[in-house]
């Protein structure tokens, strides 16, 4: 029972040592400041480094739930000082999928989570595939046996299917009812040499209070009331007991067993993993307790649920990583979002990147499960995007692939544009002779536009008039009500549009050596001061004085200053929304911007020649 207790408030009594003296490859050094870290932090760290694990089984692809295990451990692991292990639970060998290793390989790497030990990495506790270890947990299952705390059960699955079929009558669940507990050392040993097929059980301590243990997140958890199920069972002359199978007919070991023994072996201290796991930690408690082993720290952290409140798995629909990669989300953006589901923390911002993660790392998890927004993710991906954008290039950290825009948004952009297109022919992007030129474009255009960026599908709708200019059809369709707003009546006589169109064509002389957002900036002081002149002289001719006349003058600068970005906003682009005018206009250049605005004047005569005709055929 103490054992037991004490199995979530273990703390190594390791200190910091080098990791070539532990035979370890890559150390990691504590990214943080103990000042500076909340209450939840510090003790984490209070404790020492801490050695974590994930371990995966190959059957099935990295997904949202478990990609969040895998990020608490590593974090855990990380924030301490300490070591963080990846394992691979691959003894399930029937519903092993072929290509789920390697692709699990990759997206914990492009998720950034690299692992200090595992596959590809080595140690000293290697190896770290179950399957390579099956001699080591037959040994000791027979320890078990000797110690009188396993014993191999010969039923047959006929037998077993029939007494799970009469407990199901009953409502009571499938346990075992030890018939083959009380089979003597000898002759089970016996039976078991001459090839008789069998599996390993554990035999679960009878007391109730064994069955009692402390987890990190829901504090002391006791086991649900299982006196009606004990009266069922005894009013039917059953004895019910949960003795799990710890070793398979087949020779290879379940997760009771593999998990436990591999644990104690790697020296692994904390345990984070899904609360589906609690009602089997007193089974594997029980087992450390009958190999005389100390427990590492348990903490169970809630389901992940949609928004229908069902649970998220790789079998019901959970979005698989490889997905998310695919479609351009960064690796920051899912690793931010998966930290938030079911952590809480004191940052004042939601937005963090992997260092932010590990400098505030704690097990403050939530208790119970967390309903999944994926809106969250795309408002990160956004912020994640304007981040890098405004990240001086000098830093060696946002110079790897896994934090540069150009990496992430530019060369995927850059890519699908360059692929042959049945919807759009990008015919402005494909005007564009040499290939740095066009990365050029796109480059400029993802850094002014960073703050909406999701994924270059719909950048690309979202800026498509950067690629393609719009029709005459849909400028026609999109004419705003061009007009001067909060300006008296009697300075609007002078007003026209064709004054707009005018004043906008005097962007062309700008000289092409100059054509930038800053020299079109100032045309743009100086467009709007023409618009101005123009109103200002009223009827009579006359400009007004005096203070009034001056909150006059501000509120047609405003209004001049608002006509003018609409009439650009469009001409250039149909009125999308996107980057200020001074800098569209520089991503497209004087020649095309000259182009637009020609062509946008055509469409404005030819739609008043229009409305003059329909005027006279009325009358």
């Amino acid at each position: 029972m103490k054992l037991l207790l004490i199995a979530a408030t273990r703390r190594s009594n390791l200190r910091w040592i080098c990791h070539s003296c532990h035979g370890i490859k890559h150390a990691t050094a504590p990214s943080y400041q103990v000042s500076t870290l909340s209450q939840a932090s510090q003790h984490l760290r209070e404790g020492g480094p801490a050695r974590t694990r994930f371990a995966p089984s190959p059957t099935g692809y990295l997904h949202l739930g478990s990609l969040r295990t895998a990020l608490f451990n590593f974090l855990v692991a990380k924030a301490t000082g300490g070591q963080f292990l990846l394992r691979i639970e691959d003894t399930d060998q029937k519903r092993t999928i072929p290509d789920a290793e390697e692709r699990l390989y990759e997206d914990l790497k492009w998720a950034g989570l690299d692992w200090d030990e595992g596959p590809s990495v080595g140690g000293q506790y290697g190896p770290y595939k179950q399957s390579e270890r099956t001699a080591l947990y037959r040994d000791h299952a027979e320890k078990l046996l000797d110690s009188g705390s396993a014993y191999r059960c010969f039923c047959t699955p006929e037998r077993l299917r029939t007494l799970a079929e009469y407990q199901s009558k009953l409502g009571l669940p499938a346990d075992y009812d030890r018939s083959c507990a009380y089979v003597p050392k000898e002759e089970s040993d016996d039976r078991a040499a001459q090839g008789e097929a069998h599996v390993i059980r554990l035999k679960v301590p009878d007391e109730k209070n064994s069955l009692v243990f402390r987890d990190l997140v829901y504090g002391l958890i006791r086991p649900k009331n299982t006196v009606k199920r004990d009266q069922k069972a005894q009013s039917s002359a059953l004895t019910l007991f949960d003795d799990p199978i710890l070793l398979k007919s087949d020779g290879f070991p379940t997760y009771h067993l593999a998990n436990v023994v591999d644990d104690h072996l790697m020296k692994i201290t904390h345990v984070i993993r899904g609360s589906e796991w609690i009602s089997s930690t007193p089974k594997h408690l029980a087992m450390y307790q009958a190999f005389g082993w100390e427990p590492p720290a348990f903490a169970h952290v809630g389901l992940l649920l949609d928004k229908h409140r069902q649970k998220l798995s790789k079998r019901t629909g959970s979005i698989d990583i490889s997905d998310w990669r695919n479609q351009g989300v960064f690796p920051e953006s899912v690793t931010n979002f998966v930290a938030l589901l079911g952590w809480s923390h004191n940052t004042g911002s939601d937005v963090m990147s992997m260092g932010d993660l590990i400098s505030n790392a704690s097990m403050k998890y939530t208790r119970g499960d967390s309903v999944v927004g994926f809106e969250k993710l795309w408002f990160l991906q956004k912020r994640h995007a304007a981040r890098y954008a405004s990240t001086q290039a000098g830093s060696p950290y946002d110079q790897t692939p896994s934090h540069s825009l150009v990496e992430l948004a530019v060369k995927p952009v850059l890519a699908l544009l360059d692929q042959p297109s049945t919807s759009s022919d990008f015919s402005f992007y494909r005007s564009i002779a040499r290939p740095e030129d066009r990365q050029n474009l796109v480059q400029l255009l993802v850094f002014a536009d960073a703050q909406n960026y999701t994924n270059p599908t719909e950048f690309i709708h979202r800026n498509a008039y950067f690629f393609t200019p719009p029709l005459v059809e849909t400028l026609t369709a999109t004419i705003p009500a061009f007009k001067l707003r909060n300006v008296p009546a009697p300075y609007l006589d002078k007003f026209s549009l064709a004054s707009v169109t005018g004043i906008c064509q005097t962007l062309v002389n700008i000289p092409d050596h100059s054509w930038n957002k800053h020299t079109i900036r100032s045309y743009l002081a100086k467009m709007v001061s023409m618009g101005i002149e123009i109103t200002m002289k009223n009827s009579e001719g006359g400009v007004g004085t005096g203070e009034e006349m001056e909150a006059l003058k501000l509120k047609v600068e405003k209004s001049w200053a608002g006509l003018i970005y609409q009439y650009l906003r469009w001409a250039l682009v149909a009125t999308k929304p996107g980057p200020e005018s001074q800098v569209t206009m520089e991503l497209l250049g004087k020649k095309e911007t000259s182009r637009r605005l020609s062509a946008a004047e055509e469409v404005l005569n030819q739609v008043e020649s229009e409305s003059i005709v329909e005027e006279i055929e009325k009358a």
